[in-house]
């Protein structure tokens, strides 16, 4: 009888999760695909603008820095107006940004076009975030939050290659119009599907009464937020304020490791490039890494829900770490494909991790204050994402590319650390 529940309830997760489709990951999907499309033409069209490449790569980072400026205002939307709103507005912004790229006529605004376009990222992504904070059990919370990031994955790998046709038949500038399709369908789809709120509803009170049935022990209620109130000291006006003292902790962490993440996709190339291997070589072979990326992303939802956050977010930085650490003995070909490998499936196994850290924190520090909350998380770990190509450049003219590696590496051991220092005391098992 206890195992025909057990079943019942596994049923009912997947139920579960395949109501969150429509609403959330293919919504995502969609929008990530024409976002990964637009990423390489950027510095291509500040080329054929004037720009030198230092400029052209300044404006196409101009896309991840306005993720960073949007994601507090983006906070205070959401609480007002609501997710879906929020994601509605954000795809007209990227629609509109995305012409404005078209048709830009100098670099100065292009660079706006651009930045419009991060801040419109920033805002969908915290909307779909905050959604899944709010709806999703915390028991398979980490399932659902791998599974958007595997999302983003998906439409970052798939983008390009629909961008590769459209170059050679109509130009580079024709690729902004894959984002303006991508993101129409994305209205398209939010306004046809029924109320999400509903569904979720039922589900997650149908999917709670199966988990009660099936447990076998007696469930003891958590105790109030009385219990972390050295964390929350003093309530401010503004909610980033009132929750710095958790941000700092756990951001920190979570930033490193997002800036561990962003580092890869540019040391890679370069170490690839400093080994003499041919452009096509080095591309072959980050399109693998990929491949095996991609592939890990809903095991690490289903490590992080059996075993706990900690076990996910630990290894992650470490075997990232031990990727960089390695990077200088990488003095082949074979060996510098064996670091890749072991950079991405790390990577992989960490999959939805910040997303799924940043909700357990929302939901047990700031219910009431959650997207608000979601937003400053994300400004933390978004500017990990933003600094760790910088911080590559800088080292690396400072002191050599395997120098920065080895730097790279011991700052993610030192996130290993945060992780392994703070997720037990304030979330997860």
């Amino acid at each position: 009888m206890a195992e025909s529940v057990e079943q019942q309830a596994k049923a009912q997760q997947t139920d579960f999760l395949h109501h969150l489709f429509v609403p959330v990951y293919m919504p995502a999907i969609l929008f990530a695909t024409g976002e990964g499309a637009l990423i390489p033409v950027v510095p291509l069209t500040a080329r054929a603008l004037g720009a030198d490449l230092a400029t052209s790569g300044i404006i196409s980072g101009l896309l991840m820095i306005g993720v960073v400026l949007g994601d507090i205002p983006s906070g205070f939307a959401v609480s007002k107006w609501g997710e879906t709103f929020a994601m509605r507005a954000a795809a007209i912004i990227a629609i509109i940004s995305a012409i404005v790229c078209w048709k830009a006529p100098n670099l100065v605004v292009l660079a706006m076009g651009v930045l419009m376009i991060g801040i419109a990222s920033a805002t969908f992504n915290l909307a779909r975030h905050a959604f899944l904070t709010a709806w999703t059990p915390p028991w398979y919370r980490a399932r659902a939050m791998s599974l958007l990031g595997g999302t983003s994955r998906i439409g970052y790998f798939v983008g390009p290659f629909l961008a590769s046709p459209v170059i050679a038949f109509a130009g580079a500038q024709s690729v902004y119009w894959i984002h303006v399709c991508a993101c129409v369908t994305v209205l398209l789809v939010l306004q046809v599907m029924p109320d999400p709120e509903k569904a979720l509803a039922r589900n997650r009170a149908s999917a709670q009464s199966h988990r009660l049935e099936a447990s076998t022990t007696p469930v003891v209620k958590a105790p109030a937020n009385k219990k972390y109130a050295p964390y929350v000291k003093h309530e401010h006006k503004l909610p980033i304020i009132t929750y710095f003292p958790i941000l700092i902790r756990m951001g920190s962490a979570a930033g490193i490791l997002q800036m561990m993440r962003a580092s890869r996709q540019v040391i890679l190339p370069l170490w690839g490039v400093q080994l003499g291997i041919s452009s096509p070589h080095i591309a072959l072979i980050m399109g693998i890494a990929g491949a095996v990326d991609l592939s890990l992303f809903y095991t690490s939802g289903q490590i992080m829900d059996r075993f706990g956050r900690r076990w996910a977010a630990v290894p992650v930085l470490v075997g990232i770490s031990i990727g960089h650490l390695l990077m200088p003995f990488a003095t082949a070909e074979w060996s510098y494909i064996l670091v890749a490998i072991v950079i991405s499936t790390a990577n992989g196994l960490g999959s939805g991790i910040v997303m799924t850290l940043g909700s357990d924190l929302a939901s047990r520090y700031a219910p009431d204050h959650m997207p608000a909350f979601l937003g400053g998380w994300r400004t933390s770990t978004d500017s990990g994402s933003a600094l760790g190509p910088l911080a590559i450049s800088a080292m690396t003219a400072v002191a050599g590319l395997s120098s920065a590696a080895v730097l790279m590496g011991c700052g993610g051991l030192v996130g290993a650390y945060l992780m392994f220092r703070y997720i037990p005391r304030l979330v997860g098992k």
